[in-house]
């Protein structure tokens, strides 16, 4: 006997394209999740003193799928951290524009002295906070590959 199709190719597509789609929907929220530990932890954990709020203000991130940003965390602000906030999302939306192919999580501290206060006063702005997605995301991702 021999093995015949029943399903036609259009459904077979029709069906593939379900499933791209639900997958996408569940990394973005996986990515949503570790963006909002990461932001969480960099707000909590940086040891520096933040004397305007500018800084922690303009902790946040970014979700960009196939060059479109398809997820903004929110900038509040902090103590008179105004600058922070509008800093931060400029500054995650404008390294959006890098990512044209995939699903990509942007955490980043907006403030133009954040990489100095890291690197060169050796404080913690958002080295633990990526240091948490390192461990979160293959993690949570081979949880997901699991379950799909």
């Amino acid at each position: 006997m021999p093995i015949r199709r029943t399903t036609s190719p259009k459904n077979i597509d029709k069906y593939i394209k379900q499933e791209i789609k639900r997958r996408e929907k569940v990394i973005i929220n996986i990515f949503r999740y570790v963006g909002e530990r990461c932001v969480i932890e960099g707000r909590t954990n940086g040891n520096y003193t933040d004397r305007t709020g500018n800084l922690r203000s303009s902790i946040g991130y970014v979700i960009v799928k196939d060059g479109r940003i398809v997820h903004t965390s929110s900038f509040p602000q902090l103590k008179d951290g105004t600058d922070g906030m509008v800093q931060g999302e400029k500054y995650a939306k404008s390294l959006a524009k890098q990512y044209s192919k995939g699903i990509v999580l942007i955490v980043v501290a907006g403030m133009k002295y954040a990489a100095f206060v890291e690197a060169l006063e050796n404080f913690n702005v958002l080295s633990s906070a990526e240091l948490l997605a390192k461990r979160l995301l293959p993690k949570m991702l081979k949880e997901l590959d699991k379950i799909m």
